[in-house]
């Protein structure tokens, strides 16, 4: 396989995710966030003729990407055991439901490598690039929100989504320096944020903020959440759910709906339990955080649906 294709992301806790989530030969697998493909690639390694995989993500270049990845398997046309959808995993359910009961559902929420070396894609606040942020070329960007919002609720936004210390002053300021001039550029953003954040902390709310603009203009939080619980609608006994998430407002959501599920808060004759299958997330090795360095703040959790 060509290099280029094995460079687009680094698949997260790899060995761990196929070892939960795969259960059956023959099964029906979603992959939610099919990214660079590195989960899917080892999935369909364990698959029959009779399986498949549903590969979701927003992003249009990640299916180019998988499409060329899986070429050979994709030319088999009725028989390849891959489908590629540039949608939103949210979707997923309405879009696979007459295909069959899902066996697994994958979501690995990270921004992937091939995102943030990407300039133009703006996901990184140390590369001069666009203030975009968005996962699909479609919708408002985060050039457009911080222009538009108003202090309040803008400082509102960091503390929600970034839990970021410093956001009234970051908010002010950005109201401030948008009246001389539109902020446009990443650097634009971060020089704002490093005129009011002291030194020390620099680094950490440079991060956080990038991350309250991507979890805003993306509605990632009420996405994660609306698509576990549709996700019950498709999935058949015994099926896994995994989720690998990045930080603590996504690994929050995820853990709080195991939890709900498995108290059977929410059961009834329609409704599914779930059995925890991580009693704690699992992290990333030492090994792999250093060949690694963007897994280091991974954690997965994962589930067994039973009806």
């Amino acid at each position: 396989m060509d290099d280029k294709l094995n460079v687009y992301h680094t698949p997260v806790l790899l060995k761990e995710t196929i070892d939960l989530l795969f259960t059956k030969a023959d099964g029906i697998y979603i992959d939610g966030t099919i990214g660079g493909g590195g989960h899917s690639e080892a999935l369909l390694a364990k698959l029959s003729s009779g399986g498949k995989i549903f590969g979701f993500d927003k992003d249009p270049e990640a299916i180019e990407h998988c499409k060329e990845k899986f070429k050979n398997e994709l030319e088999k046309g009725e028989n390849s055991r891959i489908e590629l959808f540039n949608e939103c995993f949210s979707k997923a359910c309405s879009i696979t439901r007459h295909r069959g009961e899902w066996t697994g559902f994958l979501l690995d929420l990270g921004v992937s490598s091939r995102q943030l070396d990407e300039s133009r894609r703006g996901f990184s606040y140390r590369a001069a690039g666009p203030l975009d942020l968005r996962f699909s070329p479609h919708g408002r960007t985060a050039e457009d929100l911080v222009n538009a919002v108003d202090e309040e609720e803008l400082a509102a936004l960091l503390r929600k989504f970034g839990e970021e210390p410093f956001a009234k002053k970051i908010a002010r300021r950005i109201v401030q320096q948008r009246k001389i001039a539109p902020i446009r550029t990443t650097i634009d953003l971060a020089r704002i944020v490093e005129s009011v954040v002291p030194r020390r902390s620099l680094a950490s709310s440079l991060s956080r903020v990038s991350q309250a603009l991507r979890i805003a203009i993306n509605d990632e939080l009420n996405v994660l959440h609306n698509a576990l619980h549709s996700a019950l609608q498709c999935l058949g006994n015994r099926s896994r759910i995994v989720v690998i998430s990045y930080h603590s407002l996504e690994d929050r959501i995820v853990k709080n709906f195991f939890r709900q599920f498995s108290k059977g808060e929410e059961a009834s004759s329609s409704m599914p339990k779930i059995k925890i299958l991580t009693k704690k997330p699992l992290v990333p090795s030492e090994d792999e955080v250093k060949n690694n360095p963007r897994s280091r703040s991974a954690k997965l959790r994962a589930g067994e649906v039973v009806f």
